[in-house]
């Protein structure tokens, strides 16, 4: 049983370390020069040496992420902070719900993301800033998604449904969307619902 544990704590920490920037490295690394010396952080060249040697200093297990939470939480990325906190929820006897349970609002929510898809267009990541991501996570989505703007836009709708979890509702979304002066979409999601 503790194998299982270790190797999925494993398999997490190489999927953060592959999302890791290269200014999310050098972050990391400028967050940790307390923990491990210069001349070792200097060799240190990747997220999955990073974290090797926050392991070695016993501040990192699967048993203990607070180390690399309070990290993840400092660079800006609460999309792999999100990561972490599902893992831990499942190793302690309480797994995260799939996202279509999260709320009592998921259909409503479903509804309005295909309204604001087919609406929004270039002015997505001007939504998704007031939602609260930030510009690594935008680039990350424009990375996996290329040529797919609509995908683009599902895609930053349903991280920011994650990451706020029973607080993701439509007033919310419709809120940010005159924030934005994009009145038209807000108006056809109210009509909507």
């Amino acid at each position: 049983m503790m194998a299982d544990v270790r190797m999925k704590f494993n398999f997490l920490l190489n999927d953060i370390a592959r999302n890791l920037s290269r200014d999310n490295l050098e972050s990391l690394k400028f967050f940790c020069k307390d923990q491990i010396g210069k001349r070792k952080l200097e060799n240190i060249d990747s997220g999955i040496k990073l974290f090797q040697q926050l392991e070695e200093l016993n501040l990192l297990s699967p048993e203990d992420t607070s180390t690399l939470a309070v990290l993840l939480e400092k660079i800006q990325r609460p999309d792999l902070r999100n990561k972490l906190s599902v893992f831990q929820e499942e190793e302690n006897g309480n797994p995260q719900l799939p996202v279509s349970e999260v709320g009592a609002d998921t259909g409503r929510l479903g509804i309005a993301f295909d309204i604001i898809c087919n609406g929004i267009g270039r002015d997505w990541r001007m939504l998704a800033r007031k939602l609260g991501h930030n510009d690594a996570l935008l680039q990350q989505i424009e990375y996996k998604h290329p040529r797919n703007m609509r995908e683009q836009i599902m895609q930053a709708l349903i991280d920011w449904q994650k990451m706020k979890g029973k607080e993701a509702n439509v007033d919310t979304l419709i809120t940010a969307l005159r924030n934005c002066k994009l009145n038209l979409v807000a108006d056809s999601v109210e009509d909507r619902m």
